[in-house]
């Protein structure tokens, strides 16, 4: 019955010591930025984040996780032309259109491809990559609004 309670006491303090350094960890990360050197002469830190709009009359799709983000887009070609494509993934891969009415090149991570669809006809174009034996499809429909 000692040892019982010995062990109970042991993994109280265990527990305790874990959720003590959890925290200390988050309160450390949550107080970083840049030092304060760097502020007091008013320059920016050496890394940045930024998020740029897209340019006017192109769509994204992000290939991520082995899938299309997002897997379906409905386009008026009249207000957004184009599809970029790009490849957030650590493989390459090649973008097709099941009727072939297009073809990327091989788009190794990183890379973006685009391609204006206003040189199709209106309609639904499915494409699709490959990653090992899995299809990964995707869909653009530039048919009017009914």
């Amino acid at each position: 019955m000692g040892s019982s309670r010995v062990w109970l006491a042991m993994r109280r303090h265990h527990l305790l010591l874990a959720a003590f350094v959890t925290m200390t960890t988050i309160a450390a990360a949550c107080a970083s930025g840049p030092s304060p050197e760097v502020l007091s002469r008013g320059l920016s830190p050496s890394t940045t984040t930024t998020t740029e709009p897209l340019p006017e009359g192109l769509a994204l799709v992000k290939i991520t996780n082995a899938s299309f983000q997002p897997s379906v887009l409905e386009l008026n070609t009249n207000v957004i032309p184009v599809v970029r494509w790009e490849n957030l993934d650590n493989v390459d891969y090649v973008i097709l259109a099941r009727g072939k009415e297009f073809e990327s090149p091989n788009m190794a991570p990183g890379d973006t491809w685009d391609f204006d669809f206003t040189t199709l006809e209106p309609g639904v174009y499915r494409y699709f990559i490959t990653r090992g034996a899995q299809t990964i499809p995707g869909l653009v429909d530039t048919r009017p609004a009914q």
